[in-house]
């Protein structure tokens, strides 16, 4: 064994330690019936039948496919704009792109106080801001709906620079010869940006996407801190089904089986687009 390979053993260990034997025990409890200081009882596939028989849990799980869709296409459509604005010359250039960073380095929780005084009906700034429109107090925590748009408004703010990061990197990374010599070809700048430029910072938008959607499905303090999941359970997505399972009525097995299935999700949502990276990136190497 060569010292490359030696060098790799403190981490690999660390990943065993910290992400395997958790996942494992995680697997093997939820296939029992388990709550704190009793011994667990195997009771077969019990749990994730009541899991996928639970009402809750269903409204739960679409709530959660509908957050995320939605969310990533935002942040997607908002990061990639921001960063073509910023890829170009302008004055204060490098302070803009440092605001625009800014909701990424705020703590969640600080970001979701400050929503909540903004997004009050009675003083907050952004119904101030509506009614020179003509538009009425809007109660953004009172109902599903508008509680949902308040979630979604504030998780895209507070995230879409993570995109925006990554195409900004890939666009002044990007060779500027090959611009230059699709202008020279006759192509216009919507040609330019979908057949250039596009599929050149297209892998690393792909990292970025992959990445942004296992997070949102896994998306638990903004939507605890700002609704805890209400109104009826009208915001409430599975990382907030897994802690009141776990933590509310201390059913461990079902939190376990809970956490398999978002495990399970993910790698399905995940699998394709890790595949189209791995085309676009490292197939012509081979």
């Amino acid at each position: 064994m060569n010292i490359s390979m030696l060098m790799l053993v403190p981490i690999i260990a660390l990943l065993v330690v910290v992400i395997v034997i958790p996942g494992i025990w995680a697997i093997i409890l939820s296939f029992t019936q388990y709550t704190p200081g009793n011994v667990p009882i195997f009771n077969d596939i019990q749990n994730y039948v009541q899991i996928i028989r639970d009402r809750f849990f269903k409204n739960a799980l679409a709530n959660n496919l509908i957050f995320v869709v939605v969310v990533v296409a935002l942040e997607f459509i908002i990061g990639l704009g921001s960063a073509l604005l910023l890829n170009r010359k302008f004055p204060l250039q490098k302070l803009w792109v440092s605001l625009l960073i800014a909701p990424y380095c705020i703590s969640e929780v600080v970001a979701c106080v400050m929503w909540r005084y903004m997004l009050d009906p009675s003083y907050g700034f952004v119904n101030y801001a509506l009614s020179f429109l003509g538009l009425g107090p809007i109660a953004w925590f009172g109902t599903v709906t508008s509680s949902f748009i308040g979630i979604i408004i504030v998780t895209v703010w507070k995230n879409f620079p993570f995109i925006m990061i990554i195409a900004y990197s890939a666009l002044t990374a990007m060779p500027q010869e090959v611009i230059e010599a699709s202008k020279i070809d006759g192509a216009n700048r919507i040609q330019t940006f979908r057949f250039v430029v596009f599929q050149l910072i297209k892998p690393a938008l792909l990292v970025g996407l992959t990445f942004r959607i296992i997070f949102a499905l896994r998306e638990f303090g903004i939507i605890w801190i700002l609704t805890e999941g209400g109104p009826a359970g009208g915001t409430e997505i599975l990382p907030i089904y897994l802690y009141r399972q776990t933590f509310r009525y201390y059913e461990f097995g079902r939190g376990a089986a809970t956490t398999t299935i978002m495990l399970i999700v993910t790698i399905l949502i995940s699998i394709p687009l890790v595949r189209r990276i791995y085309k676009g990136m490292y197939e012509k190497i081979y």
